[in-house]
């Protein structure tokens, strides 16, 4: 097996990241390491224009560390990139000279404008969207793009984060009504100096950054949400003005006990919040999209040559394709499961009567039903329910993430679902009678396979009154129907009320 790894480190005005990937035989990609340092570079710039020694001497502390552990995971590649505060900063040049002479990193300063293009090459290539205004709040500068039908037709970026909000408007501790109303009249001034906005009329928006993340952050511990997935998590306006009234509402101190908001950001929260709800509020926007990947996300992407000429073409189908590499699925058997339950759901149409785009779901669940095994076999539907909802994948909505991991959970037991206490509020009874269903026809397509080698060539189903008649068409070996009948019949007649019967051709191959 041919590894190839990465390492991308952005220094950034409030932190520097430091994300290391690796890449096997052209074919599949994973993070393996991600860390942060709140370094706070930004810090004195504004008043000064120049970086501050004391944030220097940590910064230079920090890449050493980083530096160190890419050499520990043998990286054959680093890239370092510099965005707001070192652009803006008049001794920035002078601070990157000093880190390749006393750490010998190579750091590139870069512009405003391919901050916002790795940004969106990352929010593009993780997200089912085509229309809609990315939107990434650093500590030193914001970046906004355009995008129409899934191209970037237009960027900009502002001089202006959230550590020169909190500085510039005095929001670090106490928020009066009067900072608040001094800070709107400065962003509605800002805001309707910018074009790309009102082009961005009544469209979603992306949001990129610490600042979004932790809005969203938030309000899932507000609500109680029980998926640690921040990737494609939406929010209405409504709800951003909560979290941001809610924070506004509080000094420092009683910020700092904010459940979902870094320590980091206590400080420069509140401006950088507020300025997301005045831009949703501006365009008139219908909701957010929370993007986990940004600017590091979008050099990973580049690097391997997905760039703006050649997007991700279907992005569920590589995060699903990386998951399966990783995991060592078994890749006929899993696509021939697929194969036997997309059949089993278009026969069965007259009984489940399923209106909705299920496809993703069936797909999901079919192709990494084992992919738990990787763990350990004897409870492995347990583990590939973990690793559906854990393992990172994109280009499906999370609510059809959980399902999934339930109906992969469900395909080894006749019993009915149960859904733990934390999921209750997520699934209605109608989505426990989808999972139910499709657990069922995995279940039976997984017993059609169960000698791992493609046997079973056709089906077809004839329901009649009281029953179902499984008529299957198979080369080499019959499959075992008392097992399947068995094995499925009971949870078949539970959820159809019909017997399930099974009617097997042995053709010679």
């Amino acid at each position: 097996m041919v590894r190839h790894n990465i390492g991308v480190i952005d220094i950034g005005s409030n932190s520097v990241h430091l994300v290391i990937g690796e890449y096997f035989n052209n074919e599949y990609f994973q993070i393996i390491d991600d860390v942060k340092v709140n370094v706070r570079l930004s810090e004195g710039v504004a008043e000064t224009g120049c970086l501050q020694k004391e944030r220097m001497d940590f910064g230079l502390e920090t890449l050493s560390m980083f530096q160190s552990m890419c050499e520990a995971y043998g990286i054959e590649k680093v890239i370092a990139v510099a965005t707001a505060a070192i652009r803006k900063a008049r001794n920035g040049k002078d601070y990157v000279a000093e880190i390749k002479k006393k750490i010998g990193m190579d750091v590139e300063i870069i512009s405003g404008e391919k901050e916002a293009a790795m940004d969106y090459l990352g929010a593009i290539n993780t997200l089912e969207i085509k229309d809609a205004l990315l939107m990434d709040i650093g500590g030193g500068s914001t970046e906004f793009v355009l995008i129409k039908n899934r191209r970037k037709l237009a960027s900009i970026s502002l001089p202006l984060g959230s550590v020169d909000l909190s500085e510039k408007f005095d929001l670090a501790d106490e928020i009066s009504e009067n900072k608040i109303n001094v800070l709107d009249q400065y962003l509605n001034k800002l805001f309707e100096e910018i074009p790309i906005l009102s082009e961005a009329e009544g469209l979603p928006v992306i949001g990129v950054g610490g600042t979004i993340r932790n809005v969203a952050r938030i309000h899932r511990n507000m609500i109680d949400y029980p998926m640690e997935i921040e990737h494609n998590y939406h929010m209405k306006p409504g709800e951003i003005k909560q979290v941001c009234d809610l924070a506004a509402g509080m000094n420092l101190a009683e910020r700092s006990n904010l459940k979902g908001l870094s320590k980091g950001r206590t400080d420069i929260f509140v401006g950088s919040s507020h300025m997301l709800e005045r831009v949703m509020q501006h365009i008139d926007s219908p909701e957010l999209v929370i993007s986990n990947a940004g600017i590091r996300d979008g050099i990973i992407f580049d690097y391997f040559g997905y760039n703006e000429e050649n997007l991700v073409y279907d992005i569920f189908e590589l995060s699903l394709l990386d998951i399966v590499l990783n995991y060592n699925v078994n890749i006929p058997h899993a696509y021939h499961v697929l194969k036997l339950t997309n059949a089993l759901f278009d026969q069965l149409k007259p009984l489940h009567g399923i209106s909705r785009d299920v496809g993703k779901m069936i797909k999901a669940s079919a192709m990494l039903h084992d992919s738990g095994i990787k763990i350990q076999y004897g409870n492995h539907h347990e583990h590939s329910f973990y690793i559906i909802l854990n393992a990172g994948l994109v280009g499906i909505e999370q609510k059809d993430i959980l399902m999934s991991a339930f109906i992969a959970l469900n395909h080894r037991t006749n019993k009915k679902i149960k859904v733990s206490e934390e999921y209750v509020d997520l699934l209605r009874e109608e989505d426990r009678r989808l999972i139910d269903q499709l657990s069922l026809f995995l279940q039976i397509s997984e017993y059609l396979d169960r000698s791992m080698d493609g046997v079973v060539k056709e089906l077809n189903c004839v329901i009649i009154d009281k029953e179902v008649q499984l008529n299957v068409l198979t080369t080499g070996h019959s499959v075992f129907d008392n097992m399947i009948v068995n094995e499925c019949g009971k949870k078949f007649k539970r959820v159809f009320n019909k017997t399930l019967t099974i009617k097997n051709k042995v053709i010679p191959q």
